[in-house]
């Protein structure tokens, strides 16, 4: 299944310090199963085996890493080799065919990769089959949160004893929308509609909730973000029955600040085309803040807001 990072790396840092934390909620993961004892007799160090799945579409950055955490294992290693075994899926046929054997790592060479082992498969990616514990994953879908992905993404089978699991999804909603796309989920809408607000002001929390509501009381939520990416706003949540992982990773949870016109005030004086033109050029850079734009262009929060949505909110303020 290709992801709507396709093709690319992090561009933009929000997006690159994301996915940093990421990565090192899994290095804590991944630490947490070498244990390593000194006795009389010398080092004796017992790894558990880990499996992880993932979406790698054609970005491969997080797959990289997995592969170089299962030659760090090898520092460790005193007793019989244990697996670090990684299973990748895409749905789509030209981007599977393009990827697969297009990474060293993807061979599976044991002269270098000892205890790692990959399978890169065709089709659209599972609950967990295969881990009776230790399992991770980044279930990396496209479109708004949807109740059959996230069923997926969080079935009983993904929170075996010691897991760790993320999942992104878009959170692109207009600020000011009035009609539902029908990707809008039930219980997006009615978390709308008990608390108040827009459709944007919810649908990750109501996504939390959701996760929340169908998994253990052991799960925790340790990340709940939005951010910026090319073409959409984006959410990356984590979820962890880890230990390990609760002990060393601080929680971090942010939003996207929207903005729209307070209610009866839209008497602001029009934007010439010029000025537009210039907007969107100081919107692309990212090089303002809100309170700069408004002085620098005599506009309202909501000329601006009105910019971002009317670009499918490709654009976001410094």
């Amino acid at each position: 299944m290709a992801t709507r990072n396709a093709g690319q790396l992090c561009n933009n840092r929000t997006k690159a310090e994301y996915r940093m934390w990421v990565l090192k909620a899994f290095h804590i993961w991944l630490r947490g199963m070498v244990h390593l004892t000194v006795t009389r007799s010398g080092r004796n160090c017992i790894i558990d085996p880990a499996t992880i799945y993932s979406l790698p579409a054609t970005l491969w950055e997080f797959e990289q890493f997995v592969a170089g955490e299962s030659l760090l294992r090898e520092i460790f290693q005193t007793t019989k080799q244990t697996l670090m075994d990684l299973h990748c899926f895409e749905r789509e046929w030209p981007v599977y065919a393009a990827q697969k054997d297009s990474r060293s790592f993807l061979l599976n060479d044991k002269t270098l990769y000892k205890n790692f082992h990959v399978d890169y498969s065709h089709g659209d990616i599972p609950v967990n089959c295969h881990a009776k514990n230790n399992f991770g994953a980044w279930y990396d879908f496209c479109g708004n949160p949807t109740e059959k992905h996230l069923d997926v993404a969080i079935a009983r089978q993904n929170f075996k004893h010691n897991s760790l699991v993320f999942v992104t999804f878009d959170c692109n909603v207009q600020a000011g929308i009035k009609v539902l796309p029908v990707e809008i989920q039930d219980f997006i809408v009615e978390r709308m509609d008990t608390e108040g607000g827009k459709i944007c002001d919810h649908i990750t929390d109501a996504t939390v909730e959701y996760i929340n509501n169908h998994t253990g009381n052991k799960v925790k939520c340790i990340m709940s973000v939005e951010y910026q990416a090319q073409l959409h706003p984006m959410m990356l949540l984590g979820f962890t029955n880890s230990q390990e992982v609760l002990e060393y990773c601080h929680p971090v949870h942010e939003r996207i600040e929207r903005y729209s016109a307070p209610i009866g005030k839209n008497n602001a004086t029009p934007m010439a085309e010029e000025d537009k033109d210039e907007l969107k050029a100081d919107l692309r850079s990212r090089a303002f803040t809100q309170t700069e734009l408004r002085e620098r262009y005599n506009c309202t929060n909501s000329q601006i807001g009105a910019m971002i949505s009317h670009h499918g909110g490709g654009y976001a303020l410094a």
